[in-house]
């Protein structure tokens, strides 16, 4: 077992740092699936706490950085300038959702309250499909 959270905490940390290392410059689009494959690593972060494959510390400052890395993706898709300003505005409430259901997650786990941490994993799984579809939305050809 000891083994297996060791790759855990290994694959994360890595995880957390391939993402951190992202420029400034990439586009709306490469923000988006930054946004939205740190969702996903928020979502197995926080299964690995509600399973105890993760100690608390560890959980909370990697949900809370995952959090802060979607809201950073979120900040540089509202200052894009897109050519259809309202699709653009639906993909960031959607990259902000993300990131507020991070939060959450971040604070049910340092609370211990496996309920509020789980509601908050299937937060992040619903607003992962809204990233979704405001992505197909935003990347659509215009008819």
């Amino acid at each position: 077992m000891r083994s297996v959270v060791w790759r855990s905490r290994l694959f994360l940390q890595v995880l957390a740092l391939a993402l951190a290392s992202c420029s400034s410059s990439e586009t709306v689009e490469q923000q988006s699936k930054l946004a939205a494959s740190t969702g996903k690593a928020a979502v197995l972060v926080t299964d690995a706490w509600l399973s105890d494959a993760a100690p608390s510390h560890y959980a909370s400052a990697a949900l809370q950085s995952f959090a802060e890395t979607i809201a950073d993706a979120g900040r540089r898709v509202k200052s894009a300038s897109p050519s259809n300003p309202a699709n653009r505005d639906r993909l960031k409430a959607a990259v902000s959702r993300l990131s507020n259901a991070a939060r959450r997650a971040k604070s049910a786990v340092e609370a211990a309250e496996h309920a509020q941490a789980s509601q908050a994993r299937d937060e992040l799984s619903a607003a992962q499909a809204d990233l979704a579809t405001a992505y197909r939305d935003y990347f659509a050809p215009q008819r």
